[in-house]
Parts: structure tokens; sequence; C-alpha cells
């Protein structure tokens, strides 16, 4: 790995340094950049110092800005940083690069915008300020993102999936954003039906919380998911999370007064997917302990197996009364007990 022009190295020792970790000779950067061979050669060897024009092709040349030198105004310099550092992305990715340009066009026109359009410029721009916001924390392996509808992005990450899938959803059914979004929803089910181990452990504070959500329920249990009911009571501390593969981890964070997502954390890290599994784990123990309603077994009753799906019949009000009686039988029943 290269070090950094600002280790103090002069231009020409920076010239000779990364023309060499680049496997150039001096005649194949002089054409690149367009000069003699012997004025690279003067170069290297400080006997002359490059004008800031062959200072900025060098810069695209070499993939880094070279150190500043000379007697240029601080405008120009300014401008020459700029072009150098344009043309180091631009040798890197193209592609990005001319993405960058058409938003800082559409930066420069929302700045003259005037009248009624004015307002839409403010929201363009913070929108793009959030945006810069999350790709700097890309590198960390993770990234929170605040207030967005980010139903595309979890779809994202659940699309990954290739082997397992562990969900745990604290906000009651009719704020799980994800699980309204029917895009979402359907994943889910293709996944199951494609022998992903899909489990999805829902923590809840009645049984008729469920009803607004019986369908989707009853849907992913038929495609092979494992669907759990747990009582808010024996789980105060569980956290919303989606992990997948072992390999992500999407955390949200709700805000029950408003019943709305405030934000998200997305993160590949290791420890940060351990710890979330470790959550869930502790979680769905709770079957073992009958401080969770496993609705797969509900549904593998004689009395629910003979039905496909929900309908006009009379598989509603089973469903729902044996989800009531199992309920109150078990996890929603009075007791001692907890999820820590």
């Amino acid at each position: 790995m290269s070090r950094s022009a600002a280790d103090g190295e002069q231009v020409g020792e920076l010239v000779r340094r990364l023309r060499k970790e680049r496997d150039l000779t001096q005649l194949q950067l002089a054409e690149q950049v367009g000069c003699s061979r012997s004025l690279i050669q003067q170069i290297e060897n400080g006997t002359r110092i490059p004008p800031l024009a062959l200072r900025e092709r060098l810069s695209s040349v070499l993939g880094e800005r070279m150190p500043v030198v000379g007697t240029e105004t601080a405008a120009d310099l300014v401008s020459s940083d700029l072009r150098m550092q344009f043309n180091i992305l631009l040798g890197k990715d193209p592609e990005a690069v001319a993405r960058v340009l058409a938003i800082a066009q559409s930066l420069i026109d929302v700045g003259t915008a005037r009248g009624e359009v004015k307002p839409l410029g403010f929201i363009a721009k913070r929108q793009l300020e959030r945006a810069e916001e999350l790709l700097t924390q890309i590198p960390s392996g993770s990234a929170t993102v605040w207030e967005w509808n980010t139903i595309n992005d979890w779809l994202t990450v659940l699309r990954k999936a290739s082997r397992a899938i562990c969900a745990i959803h604290t906000a009651d059914l009719g704020a799980i954003g994800g699980d309204l979004g029917d895009e979402y929803h359907v994943e889910i089910l293709r996944l199951g039906r494609a022998g992903v181990s899909v489990r999805r452990l829902y923590v809840i504070d009645d049984i008729d919380d469920v009803v607004p959500y019986e369908d989707k329920i009853w849907q992913q249990v038929r495609a092979g998911v494992e669907t759990v009911l747990v009582d808010r009571m024996h789980a105060s501390n569980a956290q919303s999370m989606l992990i997948v593969d072992e390999s992500y981890v999407t955390t949200g964070e709700y805000d029950y007064a408003r019943r709305e997502r405030v934000a998200t954390r997305f993160s590949a890290l290791k420890h940060d997917v351990q710890f979330a599994q470790s959550r869930f784990d502790k979680l769905y123990e709770l079957r073992s302990a009958g401080m969770a309603l496993v609705v797969n077994e509900i549904m593998a009753q004689p009395t629910l197996s003979r039905f496909p799906r929900l309908g006009p019949e009379d598989s509603r009000a089973l469903f729902r009364a044996a989800l009531a009686q199992a309920w109150a039988e078990g996890p929603g029943a009075s007791g001692e007990g907890g999820y820590r």
C-alpha cells in the first residue's frame, strides 16, 4: 500500500515512488502526461518543479494528489486541487464520477430555484445530506438510517438470504411497516417456499393484535415459515431485528407513541451479528419454557390442517378461537417469568 503525499515527500520523490509502484518507465510516464522524458527525469531529481497544469496531469496518471509547490495564488491552488481530486476519482470509477457531476449540476440548479419550488430544493438538499452521512458510514461495516421509509433497504438485505433468516418484531403488528409492505411479505413467502429456514418472533400485548395480520401469518406458516408469538410481559427487553445468513443484521428503533419506526441500523460487523443472534436465541428459548405460542403447531391441529387458506368457511373463526385458547393457556396466562 503506497504512502500518502502528506508524509512530507517532495514532488519529485513522490513522482518517482508512484511511477515505480505502477511499474512505469520515465518514458512511459512522459508519454501519458504529455511531456519529455528528460523533464520527468529533472522533476524526479528535484532540479525542476512541474508547473500546476503538469502536476494535475501527473496526479491523474499516478492516482494521487501532488504536493503544493510554486507561487500560484490561493484561488489557483483550490481549483487545481479540485481538478486533481476529480481526475483521481475519474481514473477509479468513471460511472461514479458521472453521477457526481449530475448531482453537482442538480445542486447548482437547485441553488437558483425560486418561488414555489424553492422549498422542494431545501428538501432535496436535506435528503442529499442524509445520503452523504450514510455513505461515510459504509466503510465501517454498519450504518444507521434515520427517519426514512426503509422498506426497500430491508428488502435489499432480506434478498441476500440463502440459508437462514431470524426476525424479531417488537412493535404492535399495525406499526411494523416492513410487515405491512406487500413486497416484504411476498419475499418472506418466496424464501420460505425455496427452503430457506425462516423463523419470525412477534412480541405482542394481546392475541387480538394478530387479527389484522392473520391472513399473512396463515400464509407464511403454510409456506414453511416458523411463526412464534410472545407476550410482551415475557420479553420487555426484546429488540426488533432481522438477521440474514448470520452475515447481516438489521435493527429497528421504534417510537411506540407515534406507532412508527424512527431509525434502522444495518450492520455486517461480525460482533453485531453474533450479539443479535444471541438475543434472538434467548427469546426463541421461551418456546420450550411455555412462554411462547408456536402458530405452526396450532395450524397442524386436525381442525385447521385441512384448510389450505383462510376463507369464507369457518376456518377463520376456528383459527382465531385456537389462537385465543392457546394464548390463554400459555404465554398470555398470568404468571412469573420473562425474557432478560
